[in-house]
């Protein structure tokens, strides 16, 4: 009795083909032709539009490798007339009749029960993904080079001592190069009894969190204000890794002060001389005068308005915000003058002022044109006539943009790795946990891979760690265009990287370690002392029923990598 062949051995003999099959494969939004000898004799109607074909005979009878560009159509030959065969699809750029192009993802299978040299070619249009990818590096390098021209400085410490410094944290310390910091105790950038402090006890620094008021010192011994963010990094040994930001808020804590006064003080001031004014009308010249002049000595935009929100008036720093007069505004409301967002909050706060003692406070996103927009903080209080009932709202506003823009970069940078770009262990932890959940409650598959670069010690040791760093991110890179945008890529330390493939099984999986393993086994790098090359070990776990967190798929897929490595490297192993 002749045993029936597994649903496995039939993949690895690859697919066979009825004489109906293109009838079949019409519903496909793919490419798919039948060629013999190497051209097309049947093509389906996705095939046709994509070609930029209006009809089947513009292609039929055309030798297929005259549809691919580049330096591909000798090798496609080959493959057509069936002399090589390639099991996997590989990306290949197919071009239109009317001499544009796309780029594909192509696979030729043998179809020797339809005749001799029988070939079916099928092929996915993959430019979408190949122009996300090249957003996607041009985002990672705009990423770096924000980190060493931050305004700020930011170090990266490995235990007690300095590792990294930015090139503006050598400016803040009074440096001229960074190697001037590199290897320096990080307790020595601190001045006084802060030093001591941080000396004694490294912990208490990264325990505490939050952004820290301290005093720094300078390389000349001069200290100065700052505030600092100690952000504990993922750490491969005993000792702690971290980040530390820090900038220098010398003068921002005198114009803080200094406008604080003048803010607190203004108020009472605008308030007494209106008041003046109702009750002394002799003084009327002199006292709008001073009010006046007053007003136009604050450095931040200030306007008053009457109870039913038409504006009176607006000081200099006003009136160049927004591009107008002096009287361009006068007796008209926030309708048509801001955008609706900020008006709506705006006139919110009016009501509270007029109903409420004290002052009012909000942020608030203002587009002052058509392509700026700024994030203020506005505080608004109500002036009193002489019986003490309201009489309008004085309000003024501090443009915080900055701030919250070097805010949002700390946090993304809190989350990636900054050589790679791709998510650093802690945030790659807490996405793929995440996904096992997922994929727990509906049932649904779940892949993680171990990917580690085969004998990295020999590449720093013969080109130096900064070729052992290009390594590093070529790899990252290679991953990035290889998975999907919906799994999660990130770096663990070193050269060691997870995937977490989601809505992907075991096959599937596999396929994606093998397209990686090529992948990487082709970067060549330049050196020195000659190109670089290397290989990369995998180790593959799929999601079981009893995994309930994404530690124990790392632990399998790490020993499955061991065990590629020990049987001889430059392969996928399963877990």
């Amino acid at each position: 009795m002749v045993r029936p062949e597994t649903p496995a051995e039939r993949r690895r003999k690859g697919p066979r083909f009825g004489g109906n099959f293109m009838t079949v494969l019409e519903v496909s939004r793919d490419l798919v032709c039948l060629c013999a000898d190497g051209v097309v004799l049947d093509v389906n109607s996705a095939g046709i539009a994509m070609l930029g074909a209006e009809r089947a005979d513009q292609v039929v009878g055309r030798a297929f490798r005259d549809l691919v560009g580049g330096d591909y159509a000798g090798v496609i030959d080959d493959l057509l007339h069936l002399k090589e065969i390639e099991g996997s699809a590989f990306p290949i750029k197919i071009l239109h009749l009317d001499g544009g192009a796309f780029e594909a993802e192509l696979q030729i299978h043998p179809a020797r029960e339809l005749g001799s040299a029988h070939a079916v070619v099928t092929a996915r249009d993959i430019s979408r993904q190949g122009r996300l990818a090249r957003t996607a590096r041009y985002s990672e390098d705009r990423f770096q080079a924000l980190v060493e021209r931050s305004m700020h400085l930011v170090l990266l410490c490995h235990g007690g001592r300095i590792g990294y410094i930015n090139g503006t944290g050598v400016g803040v310390l009074g440096g001229s190069d960074a190697s001037q910091f590199v290897g320096m105790p990080v307790s020595e950038i601190f001045a006084g009894e802060y030093r001591e402090i941080v000396a004694a006890d490294l912990a208490a620094l990264l325990e505490e969190g939050g952004v820290m008021p301290v005093r720094l010192a300078r390389l000349d011994g001069v200290a100065f204000d700052a505030q600092i963010k100690a952000t504990p990094l993922p750490s491969r040994g005993a000792a702690p890794e971290y980040m530390v930001e820090a900038r220098d808020i010398t003068a921002h804590i005198r114009a803080v002060a200094a406008l604080r006064h003048m803010n607190d003080t203004l108020e009472q001031k605008v308030v007494a001389r209106t008041r003046e004014l109702a009750e002394e009308r002799s003084r009327a010249v002199e006292a709008r005068a001073f009010v006046e002049s007053l007003l136009e000595a604050v450095p931040n935009p200030l306007w008053w308005k009457d109870t039913g929100g038409r504006y009176l008036g607006y000081n200099g720093a006003f009136r160049e915000l927004h591009g107008i007069g002096s009287t361009d505004w006068i007796g008209r409301t926030m309708e048509g003058t801001v955008n609706p967002g900020f008006a709506a909050v705006s006139a919110e706060a009016d009501l509270r002022s007029l109903s409420e003692a004290g002052r009012i406070q909000f942020e608030a996103r203002l587009e002052v044109a058509a392509d700026r927009a700024l994030d203020v903080v506005v505080n608004k209080t109500a002036w009193r006539g002489r019986e003490g009932r309201p009489e309008g709202v004085i309000g003024v506003m501090l443009d915080i943009t900055e701030r919250k823009r070097m805010e949002a970069e700390l946090r993304r940078l809190a989350t990636t790795d900054v050589l790679t770009g791709s998510f650093n262990r802690r945030h790659f932890m807490e996405l793929a946990g995440a996904e096992v959940d997922r994929a727990r409650r509906h049932g649904r598959p779940l892949v993680a891979l171990m990917l580690d670069i085969d004998h990295f010690k020999r590449i720093n040791d013969t080109h130096g760690h900064p070729v052992g760093d290009v390594a590093i991110k070529a790899l990252a890179d290679v991953c990035t265009q290889e998975i999907r945008h919906e799994d999660v890529l990130g770096r663990l330390g070193g050269e060691e990287f997870a995937i977490a493939l989601t809505e992907t099984d075991l096959d599937g999986a596999l396929q994606v370690a093998e397209r990686l393993r090529q992948a990487v086994a082709a970067i060549r790098i330049p050196a020195e002392l000659g190109i670089v090359a290397f290989t990369v070990s995998i180790g593959v776990a799929e999601r079981l029923e009893t995994d309930t967190a994404i530690d124990a798929m790392l632990s399998r897929a790490d020993m499955a990598l061991y065990a590629a490595k020990r049987s001889g490297r430059n392969r996928v192993a399963v877990g």
